[in-house]
């Protein structure tokens, strides 16, 4: 692959990395959420109660929006290759566990979200129905990941079969709890003057968005790590001789600029004041996700 090839297969994914990042913070947004209600009964401070029924909000709004996209996107792939489809979602599909993980998803983490008011005086629901969408969007991104590698059955693709799905699961598991909070960092702003909660309020949740966003990072540029040391020595040799190593570490640089933007918010003694960054934050987010969207994609069809 030459470096114009790449720079045109960048261009190709950053649009479909942009609304498969907010299906990321869809996914994550329930185990922000209820982190925070977590911590809001154990530390018995309101804000980070509120902090998580703000996220849990934003991840409600997201979900239409992924959704509307999806729905485009399977009525496309229907017009071109119906078959295709019709093998994803036939009974012997490898993404069969995976979907009944979504619709599981789907079906306690909508209620979750939107319940948040009506059952504040039945927390032990609430949570159990929080415990209930996270457990089942772990459970789809494991069953999921190594489900789309078995995909790939071709001859070209037979060193993908080799890959490890392990540390791919761990990379987007931390990536999907940071893509959520770094994105409420960006609503909490938006959202600043419409949910006036106080100044005091907004300079804390924006603080803590920032620190439940950057840890994750961290294990998920942990993982990058993790998956470059355990891919097959054929496609190692690829990524190190083609551009794809430079997407690869342009990827991971964007990731530690995540690092850099939310510690500085963590750290300040008014967020409010810098709040610029947090959009910057996600336009970074989606340029690691954008990075990280056409390695896989290549690992998909590498021989």
């Amino acid at each position: 692959m030459t470096m114009n090839e790449t720079l045109m297969m960048t261009a190709m994914m950053m649009a479909p990395a942009f609304f498969s990042l907010i299906g990321m913070a869809v996914f994550g947004s329930p185990v922000v959420s209820l982190l925070g209600e977590i911590t809001a009964k154990t530390k018995k401070r309101v804000f980070y109660d509120k902090y998580g029924q703000q996220t849990a909000t934003m991840g409600a709004v997201l979900l239409v929006v992924f959704i509307l996209v999806e729905a485009v996107g399977i009525g496309l792939l229907y017009q071109k290759y119906p078959d295709l489809l019709a093998s994803m979602v036939s009974a012997d599909s490898p993404l069969k566990l995976a979907g009944i993980a979504l619709a599981a998803f789907l079906l306690l983490g909508v209620p979750y979200s939107l319940t948040w008011k009506q059952l504040r005086k039945s927390k032990g629901l609430h949570m159990a129905m929080g415990f209930g969408a996270c457990a089942a969007v772990i459970a789809m991104f494991v069953l999921g990941i190594p489900a789309k590698l078995s995909i790939a059955v071709t001859s070209s693709a037979e060193q993908t079969m080799q890959l490890t799905p392990l540390p791919l699961i761990a990379m987007y598991l931390f990536f999907m709890v940071s893509a959520a909070a770094g994105m409420s960092c960006a609503y909490l702003v938006i959202r600043r003057h419409k949910d006036d909660f106080g100044r005091d309020y907004y300079n804390f949740a924006l603080k803590l968005a920032s620190r439940w966003a950057l840890i994750p990072m961290i294990g998920f540029l942990a993982c990058q790590g993790w998956l470059f040391a355990t891919l097959p020595e054929g496609i190692k040799t690829l990524v190190l001789e083609t551009p794809l190593g430079i997407v690869w570490g342009a990827s991971a640089f964007f990731g530690l600029l995540c690092l850099v933007i939310w510690g500085l918010i963590a750290r300040s003694s008014s967020p409010l004041r810098i709040k610029g960054l947090t959009f910057t934050g996600v336009l970074l987010l989606w340029l690691v996700h954008t990075g990280n969207a056409l390695l896989f994609v290549n690992f998909m069809s590498m021989s």
